[in-house]
């Protein structure tokens, strides 16, 4: 049998994570097994390390932003600007649920100034505020604000990205997402095997599955609430 730290660093070789039970990270170190620590730092040489590494994707990042559209609706421009600063900040999942937020608030604007244009009534904000999100969108149906076609789009956003992202459902959000060629080792028999582990029903997977869908979905997301927002107040204008 090869000697397990060999073994174990030869696995390791390349691999962006390393998961193991906390069981058995004991039985290691009973046997002699030696864990890097990592290096203590002070909280300064913490946060510029973080920003030092997203310095290079924000400015990426920063490129791929939507115009946001010049309407007289200061909310919605804050909602852009954490939106954006999310981003920036590696906040991925954050983004997206602030991305839902700016849909659902923004088909509430439209169906109050509907009926008081810009003049601010309370009563009827408050009204709109507590109603929920599909009976938002069948309103601003029914007050011809958006059509069938648009209708269908956002309960189907509702059910894929508003409703899983702000209820934290986890299983919904990493349904289409595994590790593939994931290597696991048996420390008793140094038996390795390569597998395909979906992340639905994989709490351990979850976070990091998240994680990635966070990333690859959260201009998908955010472009989709721009484009909502456009067609609310710039198209119909």
């Amino acid at each position: 049998m090869k000697n397990i730290d060999d073994l174990l660093s030869e696995l390791a070789g390349g691999a962006t994570h390393v998961i193991s039970n906390p069981n058995t990270i004991a039985d290691l170190q009973k046997r002699g097994v030696k864990f890097d620590k990592p290096k203590s730092k002070t909280e300064e040489e913490f946060i510029e390390e973080i920003f030092g590494q997203r310095k290079n994707i924000a400015l990426t990042n920063i490129s791929k932003f939507p115009i946001q559209p010049d309407i007289a609706i200061p909310t919605i421009g804050f909602l852009y600007d954490e939106i954006r600063e999310c981003i920036l900040f590696g906040l991925y999942g954050a983004a997206i649920s602030l991305s839902a937020v700016l849909v659902e608030f923004s088909l509430k604007q439209a169906i109050a100034r509907k009926k008081s244009g810009n003049n601010y009534e309370k009563t009827e904000w408050e009204r709109i505020e507590n109603i929920e999100l599909g009976l938002t969108i069948k309103e601003a149906k029914e007050k011809e604000i958006i059509d069938d076609t648009l209708e269908e789009v956002l309960n189907s956003f509702k059910n894929t990205v508003r409703n899983p992202y702000l209820h934290y459902n986890i299983k919904k959000i990493v349904k289409k997402v595994g590790a593939n060629k994931v290597r696991k080792i048996d420390i008793n028999t140094q038996k390795v095997e390569e597998l395909n582990l979906p992340a639905e029903d994989n709490p351990i997977l979850w976070g990091f599955a998240k994680r990635f869908v966070d990333r690859e979905t959260v201009f998908d997301v955010f472009n989709f609430a721009d484009r909502i927002v456009k067609y609310l107040f710039v198209k119909n204008q």
